[in-house]
């Protein structure tokens, strides 16, 4: 059996698959978000629990948001429980068997490379726009990384500067991660937010703008076709400059058709002249892809996945 955890700041999905990745069961958690003690005990029980109701020694995969250091530290802000901390070694020591863990948007997409939307590819990509921007590559069925970490934070690229001219009163937003400018600061479903409070003064939720563009506010459609623009010019600049085969969407904005619709109207205009955009598809595992990808990391170094 393999278990799969996908992390987040306040919930915590776990899902039990059998070997042929079928799901068995799945369970929904609140995220122990400040007690290591209470956060390494919530996942000892729930794969204790499991081992007990399959009759076995499940393999164990963590996808959470953030990065592991070269000391196989847990770096995740988001999760303030586990940041910094030796979780993988934790867990371990308590359950007798050794785990795996890796960034939740790696996950998604190598659940997409797995009998998903982009199996098949030679080099995929992945974006998923949520509370932040996630990104990730995988090459031949092996995810991209280096021993420093980190690949794939396509969030964090600046804004280009003909993005700049064609919108010269474009704020350039402070991020976390202490850039300003990031992509992540406008793409997210925050930034979305963002862009429609600094045109209006008014704070209103991702789905309040789509549902006001949708209904032809000129407010709210004002700012879709300013953040499908960044977004577009974005997606452009990463096909560009990797030429990937396939682009695959993850996160709440995912679930929309005419986002694909409209991002395949806009890409030509931010790329190469001669070079078409790469197909851009939707999820086929949706929001189910991250806790199901965190149970493939750990046969991802036995196989390359197809």
């Amino acid at each position: 059996m393999h278990y799969g955890f996908d992390i987040g700041g306040s919930k915590i999905a776990f899902a039990v698959f059998d070997a042929e990745f079928r799901e068995c069961e799945r369970s929904l958690h609140a995220t122990p978000s400040r007690d290591y003690g209470a956060f390494v005990a919530l996942v000892v029980g729930l794969v204790e629990q499991a081992d007990a109701r399959w009759g076995g020694r499940g393999r164990v995969g963590l996808g959470f948001p953030g990065v592991l250091d070269t000391a196989s530290r847990i770096l995740a802000p988001n999760v303030p429980a586990i940041h910094g901390r030796n979780l993988l070694e934790d867990l371990s020591l308590r359950l007798g068997r050794p785990l795996v863990a890796d960034n939740d948007a790696n996950c998604f997409l190598l659940s997409e490379y797995h009998q998903g939307a982009v199996a098949g590819a030679g080099l995929a990509l992945a974006l998923t726009l949520g509370t932040g921007v996630g990104g990730a590559l995988i090459h031949q069925g092996r995810l991209v990384d280096s021993r420093r970490g980190g690949c794939g934070e396509f969030g964090h690229g600046a804004v280009g500067a003909v993005l700049l001219r064609r919108y010269p009163t474009l704020p350039l937003f402070e991020c976390g991660c202490g850039l300003s400018g990031c992509l992540e600061t406008y793409v997210s479903g925050t930034g979305l937010s963002r862009l429609y409070q600094h045109d209006t003064g008014v704070r209103l939720g991702g789905r309040d703008i789509v549902a006001g563009w949708q209904r032809g506010d000129e407010a709210a459609s004002r700012c879709m076709a300013l953040y499908l623009d960044i977004l577009a010019a974005g997606l452009g600049s990463l096909m560009v400059h990797l030429a990937p085969d396939a682009v695959v969407l993850g996160g709440g904005l995912s679930e929309y058709p005419w986002l694909y619709q409209e991002l395949s109207a806009r890409l030509p205009d931010w790329m190469m002249k001669g070079v078409a955009p790469a197909p851009l598809v939707a999820p086929l595992f949706g929001g189910d892809g991250g806790v199901r990808g965190a149970a493939l990391l750990a046969i991802r170094d036995e196989t390359a996945f197809s």
